[in-house]
């Protein structure tokens, strides 16, 4: 009963106070915080309170933001620290609001200037519902005149083709493609599952489950089935490379021929490498030599190499012109060197001197040391990098060196020259000519004497 008494008290003085605070607050142009509201139970968030008109135990909490309130029972709410906020103000507004477009357009504009945005709609929405051509409501709430009639943003886009997809309007070609890589993705990873169940029968079950698993992998015949056979096998122990070499060799299609590709460029025996190689030569896929010639320009060495060695495999002369232009490749790289000697210039691998670069950074232990790398220039832009270079093992006896030394070494842009046996051997075996590394002489006789695909000789019926 006590406890009765004094919650009635509470709300009576709560009532009282909202009262006086709307009073003083009929002209307030600012928004404060609203109401600290503390729950039983722990939790306090800010709104303001006012009692509920459909129930006499409940109250209702309307937040700065949002269109409805929240409605919690009384005895939920431990304490309520008031706060003059425009919310105030917004009810004793509206419980006076007239039943009229006007009004209910000019209290949206006021709700707009106190920042209440939500209840603002709220109120340009109910304009229309009285009159659904009042121009100004409709323009607030960013509606388009277009053909005779008023829409919001998703009706205009459902008439210029668009759809929703995830809360978002996008072209319906669009969701289609998304749709579909949704599903593509799906298919992947469920064959990401099932070959990774595969692989580990393979491995540990018994000789039987042994032998089951792998007949299921050489049956795999689903080109979705690729990248995860590359994922689940491609980086696994020697045994396992073959094995992934002989399921991808029996998957019709270019993404199986692109992955034994990968797999030969990428593998680091040169036994292993054979082996696949003999896989993707049994298929006799012309687009296998497009994809080692667009490997010939990547910047690794050993890449070039292995790409070279397979297109003279596959005996693809229409690669001779690609494989001139890296039979001698560059590559620049920062190097850490010690000092030179007054008076002494350090020379590169190709007869040059090299670029001095200023430290801009080093390490606390002195271990490492960072640089910065020359621009890279491009059309309309100039790109600059940094490299940290290791500072221990760079000079004789491979000790560190002291930060505390007078003289510092130097980091410089060192030239390396490559001859790449491989792609030399490849011209030899595709062309039957041997002018080694001169690269002139090769030019020479490719612009003289090479015939990819020389014409047959015409013979003259006899008689």
């Amino acid at each position: 009963m006590a406890q009765g008494i004094a919650a009635e008290r509470f709300w009576r003085g709560r009532l009282r106070w909202t009262a006086l605070a709307v009073a003083a607050l009929a002209g307030w142009p600012a928004v404060g915080r609203a109401d600290t509201i503390t729950l039983r139970g722990g939790g306090a968030f800010e709104g303001k309170v006012i009692p509920d008109p459909l129930d006499k135990n409940r109250v209702q909490i309307w937040m700065l933001q949002g269109r409805t309130p929240l409605v919690v029972d009384r005895s939920k709410i431990l304490e309520i620290a008031p706060k003059p906020t425009a919310l105030d103000a917004y009810f004793a507004k509206k419980d006076k609001l007239e039943n009229t477009v006007q009004a209910e357009y000019d209290l949206g504009l006021w709700c707009d200037q106190h920042h209440l945005i939500d209840l603002a709609r709220v109120h340009y929405e109910n304009a229309l519902h009285i009159d659904k051509s009042f121009e100004p409501a409709h323009k607030k709430l960013g509606h388009v005149f277009h053909d005779g009639y008023w829409l919001d943003k998703n009706e205009l886009n459902q008439m210029q083709g668009m759809v929703k997809y995830k809360g978002r309007w996008i072209s319906a070609e669009e969701r289609a493609n998304r749709e579909q890589e949704a599903e593509a993705a799906a298919v992947r990873m469920s064959w990401v599952r099932q070959i990774s169940q595969l692989r580990q029968a393979f491995l540990q079950g018994s000789v039987d489950r042994q032998r089951e698993a792998e007949t299921q992998l050489m049956a795999i015949r689903d080109p979705e089935a690729v990248g995860a056979l590359v994922r689940v096998f491609g980086r696994q122990e020697q045994s396992e490379r073959i094995l992934l070499a002989h399921i991808l060799s029996r998957i019709p299609g270019p993404a199986a021929t692109r992955a034994i590709v990968s797999q030969i460029l990428a593998e680091p025996q040169r036994e292993v490498r054979s082996i696949v190689f003999d896989q993707l030569k049994e298929r006799e896929d012309p687009t296998a030599a497009t994809a080692l010639v667009k490997a010939l320009a990547r910047s690794d060495v050993m890449t070039i190499n292995r790409a070279a060695w397979a297109l003279g495999g596959l005996e693809a002369v229409d690669a001779v012109p690609r494989l001139l232009s890296v039979l001698v490749t560059t590559e620049s790289r920062v190097v850490v060197a010690p000092p030179p000697e007054d008076g002494q210039d350090v020379v590169n691998s190709t007869g040059g001197a090299d670029l001095p670069l200023p430290p801009i950074g080093y390490s606390r232990n002195g271990s490492t040391v960072a640089f910065m790398t020359p621009p890279a220039i491009g059309p309309g832009a100039v790109a600059y990098g940094a490299v940290g270079v290791p500072m221990y093992g760079a000079f004789p006896g491979g000790g560190g060196v002291s930060l505390g030394a007078e003289r510092r070494p130097d980091a410089r842009i060192a030239t390396y020259v490559y001859r790449n046996t491989e792609v030399l051997a490849a011209l030899q075996k595709l062309t039957g000519q041997d002018f080694g590394y001169n690269v002139d002489q090769w030019r020479e006789w490719l612009r003289r004497s090479f015939k990819p695909h020389p014409q047959p000789t015409r013979r003259v019926p006899q008689p």
